[in-house]
């Protein structure tokens, strides 16, 4: 995964900016309840830190859309016929490119996914991907410590403290001793914190156990059990020490079911044990059955190894629902296309998760010795959805065709995956001749908390009088309207998913 120490530092920048700035009384707004989806749905968050380019990620093909692009981008534009694809046909991207058209758009213009996004246009085909434009939040800032912080806890007026999955979990009733989040990184992605329940997060599945001999975990067991058995009689007096007990019991009756040291499948955890190769766990291991995340064309992209983690956690049973892998280096102030890099890491994006998406639709073998595994299709359970703490301007920053790059701006596409999808695209495709705010920005025509909140309420069955407004609820309140004299009710249902 190109993840530099810059985007390092934007990560835990990013999570220190959540305790920051005033709280706000929520006011009414339009939240609605759904049918929604079964009641072991799994939702899969892949952000793309950075600020992704959705100009070029979804771009205007052909319509007087197409014209303005042209104007801005008169070296970083894409193709808008076969004869533009030769310099990705040389670069030999695997998988080959094309012309990705996606189809008219409610602005009158055709747009089409990146030339090296085939393997998405193939879902996006199938009716299984969603494709919204022009997402963001009101009051757009273009800090990326601010803008993740907005995107985390779906708040544009104060940034509250909790994420806002992390409400959800709450919300949803599960206990302090559950684990149902998992994050591939370093830490809890601030979107999780919840003020209960316990979440794991890891590098890479060696890390995530206690620094201690492992004959120690039993008694380790019981000390954490002892102290969460005190919750009646000390709750009130030392509620620190019963969330020891209860994190702590949390973690040591599920670590196990993801990793122990030792080597061989009798002495592996049971995600390890589908990523065992050889006898030995390493992070770049294959699925120890055939799945199309194994391609060896995808073994140099961290997303698809990340996704790999996700598919072996969801088969291995072990109670995690909800997932969040990254994906870095989209802060393209230059060089955009120097080496291909945005081209690269779209390509990455597209077939990391189209492989995630076919390994989740089939049904698998094991060897002998495995039990208790989920080897049937899980497709009808999952959705997932990748978003960017904002999109790029509308204008390339230099006529240099290797030195152009793209600056922070506002709106960017979201895409939204799976067999639950109703395939399309949703929502206008800002206009590239009429820039948000007299700047260089793609106006927002959808807010975030109405992709949020669709997935809340028609996939997690959330009620309107926990989705918002009130003291307690998810989603940020209304806000007055902006400098284009939009206004923006709490949440707004989208048509991605049925009701």
């Amino acid at each position: 995964m190109h993840l530099t120490r810059r985007q390092f530092l934007l990560g835990g920048a990013a999570a220190a900016a959540l305790s920051l700035g005033p709280r706000f009384t929520r006011i009414a707004g339009t939240g609605v309840s759904y049918a929604a989806g079964p009641g072991d749905a799994i939702v899969v968050f892949v952000q793309l830190f950075g600020g992704n380019d959705g100009v070029n990620m979804v771009y205007p093909l052909s319509g007087v859309q197409r014209g303005h692009y042209e104007t801005a981008r008169p070296t970083l534009q894409l193709p808008k016929n076969a004869a533009g694809l030769t310099p990705w046909i040389n670069e030999g991207f695997p998988g080959g490119v094309s012309l990705n058209s996606i189809g008219a758009n409610a602005n009158g213009s055709t747009y089409a996914l990146h030339p090296t996004m085939g393997a998405l246009k193939q879902v996006y085909d199938a009716g299984k991907l969603a494709v919204i434009p022009g997402v963001h939040y009101p009051f757009a800032d273009h800090s990326h410590f601010r803008s993740m912080a907005i995107w985390w806890t779906a708040d544009p007026l104060g940034a509250g403290t909790l994420g806002w999955f992390g409400k959800y979990l709450n919300a949803a009733g599960f206990q302090s001793t559950d684990v149902p989040a998992l994050v591939l990184g370093g830490s809890i992605n601030p979107m999780f914190i919840p003020t209960q329940t316990s979440i794991f997060a890891f590098d890479q599945l060696s890390t995530l156990r206690y620094p201690a001999d492992n004959s120690e975990s039993g008694l380790k067991q019981a000390t954490f059990e002892a102290l969460y058995g005190l919750t009646p009689a000390v709750g009130g007096a030392y509620p620190e020490l019963v969330k020891i007990g209860q994190t702590g019991t949390a973690s040591i009756d599920k670590l196990e079911d993801y990793y122990r040291p030792g080597s061989g499948l009798a002495n592996a955890g049971r995600v390890e044990a589908l990523l065992l190769d050889n006898g030995s766990y390493s992070q770049y291991n294959p699925l120890v059955y055939d799945s199309p995340l194994n391609d060896a064309r995808l073994d140099e992209m961290g997303l698809a190894r990340d996704l790999r983690h996700v598919a072996a956690t969801i088969r291995a049973n072990v109670g995690a629902r909800f997932f969040h892998v990254g994906l870095g280096g989209f802060d393209t102030h230059s060089n955009q296309e120097d080496g291909f890099w945005h081209s690269w890491l779209l390509h990455e994006l597209s077939e990391s998760m189209a492989a995630f998406y076919a390994e989740m639709q089939q049904s698998i073998g094991l060897p002998g010795g495995y039990s208790g595994y989920l080897t049937g299709s899980q497709s009808s359970k999952v959705v997932a959805v990748s978003f960017s703490e904002f999109g790029r301007t509308i204008r390339q920053n230099s006529t240099d065709p290797v030195k152009a790059g793209t600056d922070h701006a506002t709106s960017a596409p979201m895409l939204i995956l799976g067999d639950p999808v109703i395939g399309n695209q949703y929502g206008e495709y800002p206009p590239l001749d009429d820039p948000a705010d007299g700047n260089d920005d793609l106006r927002m025509t959808t807010d975030l908390r109405d992709v949020f909140g669709t997935i809340l309420s028609r996939w997690l069955n959330v009620g309107a009088g926990t989705l918002g407004p009130g003291a307690n609820t998810i989603l940020a309140p209304t806000v007055p309207s902006d400098d284009n004299g939009q206004s923006y009710t709490t949440f707004t249902p989208l048509g991605f998913l049925p009701t």
